[in-house]
């Protein structure tokens, strides 16, 4: 059995033969929260100071802007989990591929 490689040796491996992605997927979701946080907040000041000139789109971008924030919190959520089960899918292939040449090499 192969020896986990380190994070930097994963990184360049230009096999591709180890994925990192499942191991910074937090840190993804948490860059994801941030950003959306972000924006959430810009769209609110945006909006308080959009009253002064147009009080009806103000307070509709008020309105809004949580929920913006919310909706770019929930699809990277979406997003990252279909990344992590498009992994889990390979490591469960690779698995079942294994314990399939083990069998052939015991009927043999």
């Amino acid at each position: 059995m192969e020896t986990e490689k380190g994070f930097f040796a994963q990184l360049f491996d230009l096999s591709f033969k180890s994925f990192i992605t499942v191991k910074i997927i937090k840190l993804l979701y948490i860059l994801a929260i941030i950003g959306s946080g972000l924006i959430g907040l810009m769209l609110l000041i945006g909006g308080v100071s959009t009253m002064k000139y147009s009080p009806g789109a103000g307070f509709l971008q008020i309105v809004l802007a949580p929920l913006i924030a919310l909706l770019g919190i929930i699809w990277s959520r979406v997003f990252l989990e279909l990344t992590v089960v498009l992994f889990k899918i390979e490591e469960n292939t690779a698995k079942i591929s294994e314990i399939k040449e083990k069998e052939t090499k015991i009927g043999d």
